[in-house]
């Protein structure tokens, strides 16, 4: 039976697909730097300003080091996984997502001052992009696997040559 394109469940299931398709990495991020500041609020003391500034500094230095190191100094594009490795591995994100928290739940305790504010949050920054790319690892390596080899939707397939 050919599928009904304008039923409701069809609706919701586009939608969560769309919904999905471009966000989960950033969303498991942001809850991996959310759940950070919890921990350090916790483990490092008061939160001052200061800290909140410190914090912000050190979540995103590993973005700078992780992209200038990818892109070998901001010299040469890095390619896209398939969309198939994408929708597999971002699934798996529970996994970056506690092991950032984990990451900063250490530093937090180890130094507990102003030094745990930058240091945490580069660490949680640096162990959730680490993770991430270890689950689209294990997603491509799971690739042959699958029943279905691409999730590309019908306008983003590149055209034929005339």
């Amino acid at each position: 039976m050919a599928e009904d394109s304008t039923s409701l469940g069809t609706h919701l299931l586009r939608g969560l697909g769309a919904s999905t398709r471009h966000n989960a990495l950033a969303y498991g991020y942001s809850l991996a730097l959310t759940g950070a500041f919890g921990i350090l609020a916790y483990s490092a003391g008061p939160t001052r300003p200061l800290d909140v500034f410190l914090f912000g500094i050190g979540g995103s230095a590993s973005f700078t080091v992780a992209t200038a190191t990818t892109t070998q100094g901001f010299r040469q594009r890095v390619g896209e996984q398939p969309a198939i490795v994408r929708a597999l591995g971002s699934s798996l994100g529970f996994v970056s997502v506690c092991g950032a928290i984990a990451s900063v739940w250490l530093v937090g305790w180890a130094l507990g001052n102003w030094l745990a504010w930058l240091l945490g949050a580069f660490a949680a920054s640096c162990v959730y992009l680490v993770l991430s790319a270890l689950e689209l690892t294990v997603a491509q390596l799971l690739r042959p696997l699958l029943a279905v080899d691409d999730l590309a939707e019908p306008e983003e397939e590149e055209e034929e040559p005339r």
